[in-house]
């Protein structure tokens, strides 16, 4: 891992998870930093609370297609909403 890598995931740990936030319209934390990418890049993340990372209705939990169905968000689109959070200042 890269210290620009460190950074990033840093940065986009303390933003509130994607799902919540930009589809549920609340604001949840903590979060955990889901890479987007196989194998994993560090500046392919996105934060998602444990219900949207592994839960029920997660991207884990759900598999990458379910999930994708259900919130209508492929992994391009988690990393859309997280660089527009970023950019927002969340």
């Amino acid at each position: 891992m890269s210290a620009a890598g460190d950074r990033h995931m840093d940065k986009v740990a303390q933003l509130p998870c994607i799902i919540c936030f930009y589809k549920l319209g609340i604001e949840t934390k903590p979060v955990s930093v889901h890479h987007v990418t196989v194998p994993a890049d560090d500046h392919a993340v996105a934060p998602l609370c444990y219900e949207h990372h592994q839960g029920s209705t997660g991207v884990h939990g759900l598999h990458r297609r379910s999930f994708e169905r259900m919130w209508k968000l492929d992994e391009i689109g988690l990393l859309a909403l997280t660089n527009r959070a970023i950019a927002e200042g969340r």
